[in-house]
Parts: structure tokens; C-alpha cells; sequence
């Protein structure tokens, strides 16, 4: 392999992947951190009071069509919810 082949092919390509792959680690935290928070809010209205059993219901069905839970993490919070009222 030429030294010029290195230097002007792979070190940009590597510097590439690089940027992606940081690219993607901070896209996916980031959705992350937003998911969180919608569940801590909905943790902390339920708390306060301000969210009865209908409107955590419909909450949780908008989660599930949004994709922050699936299926089975929605029963078991309903059971939940049943258990606590």
C-alpha cells in the first residue's frame, strides 16, 4: 500500500465512520432522555393527583401508538394502576 493511498483514502473514511457512529450515539441518547421524561411526567401527574384512571389510560394507549412501550409494559402498568386505586 502507497503511503498517499492511506493518507487521501482511509484516514478520511475512518474520520467518516467516526463522525457517524458519534452521530448516531447522540441522536439515540437524546430520544432516549425524551422518552424518560415523558414517563416521568406521567409518573408525577399520577403522583399529584391531576391523572385519573380513564386519562392514564389513554395516556398509555398514546404511548404505545407513539412506540415509548410496548404492548406488555402497557398491561403491566394497567395492572398497576388497578392494584394502586
Amino acid at each position: 500500500m502507497d503511503p498517499n493511498e492511506f493518507l487521501f483514502l482511509i484516514l478520511p473514511l475512518a474520520s467518516l465512520v467516526l463522525i457517524l457512529v458519534a452521530i448516531v450515539l447522540v441522536m439515540s441518547r437524546k430520544e432516549h432522555n425524551i422518552h424518560h421524561k415523558e414517563l416521568e411526567t406521567l409518573n408525577e401527574l399520577m403522583r399529584t393527583g391531576e391523572l385519573d384512571k380513564e386519562n392514564y389510560s389513554e395516556v398509555l394507549q398514546g404511548l404505545v401508538s407513539k412506540r415509548v412501550i410496548d404492548e406488555k409494559a402497557s398491561e403491566r402498568m394497567k395492572k398497576l394502576l388497578e392494584r394502586a386505586l
